[in-house]
């Protein structure tokens, strides 16, 4: 066995020297707090210590993953002090060796205990089938008794006991042996069982020769007249092989309020268990440089070459619309995804925020996930129902909300529910404290929404045909069945020119009442419908661009 010692503290030296000479040990000792962030852990262990001029204070059983470097040591007791802290790392050749004997023993006399059981058993299946092959003779003679009773004329008055007591032995027979079969086949699961966890914990073990285990020492020196009192002393470590992820739930009300509610699931496989441990998820990443970056010069330099000839390209795009069978239309492209009352306890920390569970959890050490709810919060907003027909055909009911939560929403997975439904699952980009966002909450199967191409031409214009214009036109049918009036936001997009020769306007003949965002070529409707009612707006708009630009 191998061991590695590291020192960290400037009172080292005089721990190694006191170190066997200390009288007083770590009474008892915990893991009281886990700060986990999304690639790494700070746990803190807790040790209550009698005071004294110089206490020992160790904690074993660390796991191997441990940053010899990040351990720190901290005593609540008025004036005392940490005169030092000592880590070693001891390396198992061969470990586990009487373990492996009890195990091996054991196992062995399982084996044994089984083997028994089958010979038993089968015994049992023997004498069973003698009593069966007693019941066919017993039945057979029955049988001719019945036709060809004895002469002697008090035998048939006793025939019918005969009878009986020839039928109920070979049963009786059978079901004592069969509920002893049972009752071994009982007995012999529970035993391969038990053989299967001893099999599985030996090979642990064998798996775990060669490993390190990882132990700290902390020297703790008490003022003078503490007398019997007792403090406590904390250790605190960060180790690999922990993190966690974020999911949201987020359920609709019936006056546009949302309920959303942001779950952390955690995984760690650091050998330790994490026992009733306070759990704070934290968003900040240890292993982000956190070096500023540094501006390096910008050099601009020219190569002379023809200029190329600058052409305008057309698409023409097709969208198909099918009837489904419920009379609701589809489009044959697949959807893509996109990217405070009982709030949580948490902590600003600059960029990052720490999240405080609500309760103390437990979290095995094996990469098993648990699932633990950090934080909740009630936002208010509008719901609209929009539809973008030429990308799907569909309406969506959207919420317009902003993060009132006081926290930021983590990307992850957020499923959205409706009056208690489950209506999708997709994902959620982070959502900074105070930022406008959308949450979609399914489909609108009650509207109907058709987008007709009625015009993609061009023609000539200018009298020596200088100049081509490209004139687009749509036709866009909605059909409300909803029971009440909604208003529905439809939207379309038109180019935005970045050229100077290059014009492009809505053409007169577009349905007025549309609103336009220039900068982005967004053209919205607003429309009202009543239940049953059936609406139809056209949107024209035409492109002007030099014959050259079009390669003529």
């Amino acid at each position: 066995m191998r061991t590695t010692r590291t020192l960290i503290g400037s009172l080292a030296t005089p721990l190694l020297g006191v170190g066997l000479l200390l009288p007083s040990e770590a009474l008892a000792e915990r893991i009281s707090k886990v700060v986990v962030y999304p690639d790494r852990a700070q746990v803190t262990r807790l040790a209550q210590i009698d005071c004294g001029e110089k206490v020992l204070t160790r904690f074993a059983g660390i796991p191997p993953a441990t940053d010899a470097q990040s351990v720190r040591a901290h005593v609540d007791f008025a004036g005392a002090q940490i005169l030092g802290v000592r880590t070693e790392v001891e390396v198992l050749g061969t470990a586990f060796a009487k373990q492996f004997e009890d195990l091996d023993e054991e196992i062995r006399r399982i084996d044994v205990e089984l083997q028994l059981i089958a010979d038993q058993r089968s015994r049992d299946r023997a004498v069973e089938a003698v009593a069966t092959r007693y019941e066919d003779v017993a039945l057979a003679l029955l049988g001719r008794e019945l036709v060809d009773p004895p002469g002697n004329p008090a035998t048939p008055t006793q025939l019918p006991k005969a009878w009986t007591s020839a039928v109920e032995a070979p049963l009786k027979l059978r079901l004592e042996h069969s509920a002893a079969i049972s009752q071994l086949e009982k007995k012999s699961r529970e035993l391969r069982q038990r053989r299967e966890e001893l099999s599985s914990k030996r090979q642990r073990l064998q798996s775990a020769a060669g490993r390190r285990q990882f132990s700290a020492e902390v020297l703790v020196a008490c003022p003078a007249g503490s007398g019997e009192r007792k403090a406590q002393v904390e250790l605190t470590y960060l180790v690999g092989g922990a993190g966690f992820s974020t999911e949201h739930e987020a359920r609709l009300g019936d006056r546009g309020g949302v309920e959303l509610t942001s779950y952390a699931t955690l995984s760690q496989r650091t050998g330790e268990d994490w026992r009733d441990a306070q759990i704070i998820v934290s968003t900040a990443v240890p292993r982000q440089n956190a070096t500023p970056p540094e501006l390096i010069p910008l050099r601009i330099t020219a190569t002379e070459r023809t200029p190329p000839k600058r052409l305008l390209v057309s698409r023409v795009e097709e969208q198909v619309h099918q009837e489904s069978a419920n009379g609701v239309a589809t489009s044959s492209t697949t959807p893509s995804s996109g990217k405070s009352a009982g709030g949580p306890q948490l902590v600003e920390q600059g960029l990052s925020v720490q999240f405080i569970a609500p309760a103390t959890a437990d979290i095995a050490g094996d990469g098993t996930p648990v699932r633990i709810r950090i934080a909740r919060a009630d936002l208010r907003g509008t719901v609209t129902y929009r539809t973008i027909p030429k990308l799907q055909p569909f309406v969506f009911r959207v919420a317009d909300l902003v993060n009132t939560a006081g926290y930021p929403l983590l990307a992850g997975p957020i499923d959205v529910f409706r009056k208690g439904q489950f209506s999708a699952r997709y994902d959620l980009s982070r959502v900074a404290a105070g930022e406008r966002f959308e949450l979609s909450f399914g489909l609108v199967d009650r509207v109907r929404v058709k987008r007709k191409v009625l015009e993609e031409i061009s023609r000539d214009r200018g009298i020596l045909g200088t100049s081509r214009r490209h004139r687009y036109g749509y036709r866009f049918e909605l059909e409300s069945y909803l029971p009440n009036s909604e208003e529905i936001e439809l939207q379309e997009h038109i180019p935005v020119s970045e050229l100077d020769d290059v014009k492009v306007s809505l053409d007169a003949k577009a349905t007025p009442g549309y609103e336009l965002r220039a900068a982005d070529g967004i053209v919205s409707y607003k429309l009202r419908l009543a239940p049953g009612e059936k609406r139809a707006v056209e949107l024209h708009y035409y492109v002007d661009a030099p014959a050259s630009m079009l390669g003529e």
